[in-house]
């Protein structure tokens, strides 16, 4: 593990955090010159394993559901002024069987469009009056306790081996089943503390959608398969029953009669399905009174489980894929392997056009995956959005076929969802659209200036980025969210690292930020003292932050907050440390360190050189401004309570 030198926490050197009054006036200063720069939306990237777990209940693998994560998403809101968490894929993991060993791939978007992931759930608050205490507090505190491996590590790195286990024995299932079998003996005994969960609960499977209760009973079945010895997660493999259980292969009776025998089985995975919705529901309403909101990210793919569900919807033996031509090995295709949906089933009648009547099976589905996500959050990132509009799927033999005619169906299908879902006409605002790579040009004729699009400068050499955005590819600001690096990049500590690039960016940045160039280093001995290369590549750094505060909607993950070299995930390949990255529940202390060290995000070195470049200087803001960056990047005082104690 990395983290750029930093000592251990018995041995961590000092850093300089604000006292409480330069707190309140440098949060002053920022306030204002975000009014100056006119921002307008500042989101952070969240994947439920970067958040920290609080001492005690740290079981290898948090969500945005934990006890911790609401004083530290406060800690990360008031150090960045952020409005927005753009959250990462929450939804159930899908499982790979070979007859031994049950294991979760553990890739975000490898999961379910319909469900909330069995692993979001936050055992800690099922020790909570409001969840009639189905845990005891000790239970939860021996997870903790009992963990094998390296209790340092673990705050920085998830550990799905103890969390979820190769059987579904891990951490969070011992949990869910114990909490389940608590919830159940607490009916057979009346007992008054569980009735208003078990209403809910009741009240909850009256009102989910079809596609959930699915998913349970193909996890109850994929149990049983396991259980014998067999691949359960592959449901190809299955006997004939099973395999076409909600396709007209087989008859009514004979599916209910299965369904029946399957229940048991499926009430558990409902239950856990019900705490992951109980909980996310009340993260996103504490999260709304903080003034943030929180948009999901919605898959383009399908898992099995959804296609076992919805056959009428796919086609055999075609998956959806990306046109590439740097994949020549592959015929110019990205195989993506995921199922390819059956766009002739977008509607009943073609000549009707789109209304929710008119829905064929295929629009049916697409419209209830939209709505659900309308439900679950504030807005929707669409993921490689392009696919929707000009679709690409190909054959086992990498046989491409580009599908025709679809255009704006899928957007309109998003907006009549968007409006059942919420009640009101859609805004869009409430959508951001991934439209990078190829195949993507009529995907932005269609939507540009009208709808969001993302975009990262890790691209800058090919023109994404804010000048080049605005200037020659017409985009309004505002318009588009950038960022410096995204999930799928390398970190930017990383690529501050990396001569070329620095050498390829920095005339790129140099043209937006233009005098504000001038301002990229502190006064601080700190910052002096360091070798040259280590001053260039955290001027590096400091410009493609202050180079996104330049427009008014911009992005940054957690590990570049905290000014960590570790990624997020390596796009494309397989690689143990994919998806594990995570914040240490002693963040404070870790994010001040590491601005001592020139790593982090400094916002207010951000908002100076941005507000340089744009040739704004309204008032004490930019003195205020570089007062408070350099007091960042001095040692002193790890936090604000002993800045507090120490400076008065």
């Amino acid at each position: 593990m990395k983290i750029n030198s930093i000592k251990t926490y018995n041995n961590i050197s000092f850093q300089r955090a604000f006292t409480t009054k330069e707190k309140e006036k440098y949060s002053k200063a920022m306030k204002d010159a975000r009014e100056q720069l006119g921002l307008e939306e500042t989101s952070v990237i969240v994947f439920g394993f970067n958040s920290p777990s609080n001492k005690g209940e740290n079981y290898g693998l948090s969500s945005m559901n934990s006890r911790a994560f609401l004083p530290f998403i406060n800690f990360v809101k008031e150090n960045s002024s952020i409005s927005k968490i753009q959250a990462g894929p929450e939804s159930n993991l899908d499982y790979y069987s070979n007859g031994k060993t049950y294991m979760p791939v553990t890739s975000p978007y490898s999961g379910t469009t319909f469900t909330l992931g069995m692993q979001t759930v936050a055992l800690e608050k099922l020790t909570e009056e409001k969840y009639g205490r189905l845990l005891d507090e000790n239970f939860v505190k021996s997870l903790d306790e009992n963990y094998p491996n390296s209790k340092t590590t673990r705050e920085y790195k998830t550990d799905y081996d103890y969390a979820l286990g190769d059987n579904k024995n891990g951490a969070v299932f011992q949990g869910l089943k114990k909490a389940y079998q608590s919830f159940q003996e607490k009916i057979q005994n009346n007992d008054p503390s569980i009735k208003r969960l078990q209403e809910e609960f009741e009240a909850f499977k009256k009102n989910i959608p079809s596609e959930v209760k699915k998913e349970a009973y193909f996890d109850a079945i994929s149990d049983e398969y396991h259980l014998m010895g067999k691949k359960g997660s592959d449901w190809k493999n299955w006997n004939f029953t099973d395999k076409f259980l909600f396709s007209d292969k087989v008859s009514e009776n004979e599916r209910q009669k299965r369904l029946e025998e399957l229940k048991n089985g499926a009430e558990f995975y409902l239950f856990s399905q019900f705490l992951a919705q109980k909980q996310h529901i009340e993260t996103k309403k504490e999260l709304n009174e903080k003034g943030i909101k929180i948009f999901g990210d919605c898959l383009v793919c399908f898992s099995p489980k959804e296609v076992w569900a919805n056959p009428s919807c796919f086609l055999e033996n075609y998956y959806t894929g990306g046109i590439d031509p740097f994949c020549p090995e592959t015929n110019n295709i990205q195989p993506w392997g995921s199922p390819a949906l059956d766009y002739s089933k977008l509607l009943i009648d073609e000549n009707k056009g789109v209304e929710k009547s008119n829905l064929g099976a295929t629009g049916k589905l697409l419209y209830q995956k939209f709505k659900t996500f309308m439900q679950n959050y504030d807005g929707v990132r669409m993921d490689a959005f392009w696919q929707y509009v000009t679709p690409f799927i190909y054959n086992d033999n990498l046989e491409g076929i580009s599908i025709q005619g679809v255009d704006n169906k899928i957007l309109d299908i998003i907006n009549i969802a968007a409006k059942d879902a919420t009640g009101k006409n859609p805004n869009p605002n409430s959508f951001v659209l991934e439209l990078i790579g190829f195949n993507t040009e009529r995907g932005k004729e269609l939507t540009k200036n009208i709808y969001p699009h993302v975009y990262s400068t890790a691209y800058a050499e090919y023109n994404e980025n804010p000048r080049e955005l605005i200037q020659n590819q017409g985009y309004k600001d505002g318009k588009f969210i950038i960022g410096a690096t995204s999930h799928d990049n390398d970190s930017l500590v990383n690529m501050s690292r990396n001569n070329e690039r620095r050498q390829t960016h920095m005339p790129i940045i140099s043209a937006t930020l233009k005098g504000g160039m001038n301002h990229i280093g502190y006064s601080t001995d700190e910052y002096k003292n360091q070798p040259e290369t280590a001053k260039n590549e955290e001027n590096y750094r400091t410009a493609k932050i202050a180079e996104i505060f330049t427009t008014k909607k911009q992005y940054f993950t957690l590990p570049d907050f905290f000014g960590m070299q570790e990624r997020i995930n390596i796009s494309g390949k397989s690689d143990k440390d994919n998806w594990t990255v995570k914040i240490p529940i002693d963040y404070e202390r870790f994010y001040y360190t590491q601005l001592s060290k020139g790593y982090g995000i400094n916002f207010p070195k951000a908002y100076q050189v941005a507000l340089i470049s744009k040739g704004l200087n309204k008032g004490e803001t930019l003195n205020l401004l570089s007062e408070a960056a350099n007091i960042l990047r001095s040692d002193g005082p790890m936090t604000t309570k002993e800045a507090d104690e120490t400076l008065g």
